[in-house]
């Protein structure tokens, strides 16, 4: 039996996916319409996409491993190292592995964290 103060686990599982899906579609927001070139010479864009990828990826963490398992769609591993990987682009490495993660990668987790939010009570 949980204690009355303890949050149901459902809902915060639900609160973090809704964060999680809210970074993501905030950094489409913020690339709408960019190419690389553009992208590359923004660095104040790149700094805002490089907080929610590390918000992402924190919040991820929150997220009982159980919850990570049965969502299996999406590459756990990939996402927890998100807060390392944007700590080490931004201390130099390729603007395109930023890019290739924002245009390729992040439209299919939106997706999946979105049908998943569907289903979720």
């Amino acid at each position: 039996m949980r204690h009355a103060n303890t949050p149901n686990p459902h809902l915060l599982m639900r609160v973090h996916l809704e964060q999680m899906q809210e970074a993501a579609q905030r950094i489409l927001d913020y690339t709408a319409g960019m190419d690389f070139a553009t992208f590359s010479a923004d660095p104040r864009t790149q700094d805002a996409v490089r907080y929610n990828l590390h918000r992402m990826g924190v919040v991820a963490a929150a997220l009982h491993k159980s919850e990570r398992e049965a969502l299996s769609e999406l590459p756990w591993r990939s996402i927890l190292d998100l807060p390392d990987l944007v700590t080490h682009l931004h201390f130099g490495i390729q603007d395109e592995i930023l890019w290739d993660l924002v245009t390729r990668t992040l439209p299919y987790w939106l997706v999946v964290l979105e049908e998943t939010l569907e289903r979720t009570p």
